[in-house]
């Protein structure tokens, strides 16, 4: 995490609502607008995106935060709008069928959710400069010549953490592509 970064979180974390509110204020924008691709209503996006900062002034003093502040908001604001979005195809499934349990669907949304947790987790083991690299490219959306500027590296080294991330994310989905690949075709066969 950056000092200045470190700074704003230790003020939330000490309940500083000056900052807090700084802070809010300044990045609740692109904060709904991520909210919003994800859900396509404004009104889920602003809850989810209230809830998650709520959240932290709640539980600032219990939350640890590995990367960045930023990085930590988007994350948990993707998580959040991915479970509306199963919670609303679920409901809307069960409109459509008359509350008739679709097993496989339950089980596709839990191997869903196992691959997310695993991407983040291998997203989370990058090394420290390729991983915020990588969250600088695919949750801020920073282009690269800004990623170079903010980090003062040059824009050969943000492709290269970019190129060794993306390949480093693809051995995860390969595995897993393998893994579900073999399950169905034991279903199959019965």
């Amino acid at each position: 995490m950056d000092p200045k970064e470190e700074t704003i979180w230790k003020g939330i974390q000490q309940k500083d609502a000056g900052i807090f509110e700084r802070y809010y204020k300044e990045h609740y924008k692109s904060f709904f607008l991520m909210a919003c691709k994800y859900l396509k209503d404004s009104n889920q996006a602003a809850e989810i995106v209230n809830d998650v900062f709520m959240k932290i002034w709640m539980d600032g003093p219990s939350i640890k935060i590995e990367s960045s502040l930023k990085s930590y908001l988007y994350k948990a604001i993707i998580n959040r709008s991915i479970n509306v979005l199963n919670k609303n195809k679920r409901e809307h499934m069960r409109l459509e069928l008359k509350d008739v349990p679709d097993e496989g669907y339950e089980i596709r949304q839990i191997e869903e959710n196992e691959l997310m947790v695993k991407l983040y987790a291998a997203i989370d083991s990058l090394p420290e400069k390729c991983r915020q690299v990588f969250e600088l490219s695919r949750f801020e959306e920073l282009k690269q010549q800004e990623i170079a500027d903010r980090l003062g590296i040059s824009i050969k080294t943000v492709k290269n953490h970019i190129t060794i991330a993306l390949k480093q994310l693809h051995q995860v989905a390969i595995k897993n592509l393998v893994f579900i690949i073999l399950f169905f075709k034991i279903l199959l066969r019965h």
